[in-house]
């Protein structure tokens, strides 16, 4: 397997996880409204990366 994919794929699970952390010690949408947004945002970046990466290289899939 392509070794950048495996990259990408690690990449959203951190960040999904660092926002799931985060959430989860902020229910209700307490706690930093910035680092909830940037959070999120990161999560969304790494799949972005992935759809483009996907798309640019089909033959690999």
């Amino acid at each position: 397997m392509d070794p950048e994919l495996i990259a990408l794929e690690n990449a959203i699970e951190d960040a999904e996880m660092a926002k799931r952390a985060f959430v989860k010690e902020n229910p209700n949408g307490a706690g930093d409204k910035d680092e909830r947004m940037r959070l999120y945002t990161n999560v969304e970046r790494a799949r972005k990366a992935l759809r483009e990466y996907k798309k640019a290289n089909p033959h690999l899939l």
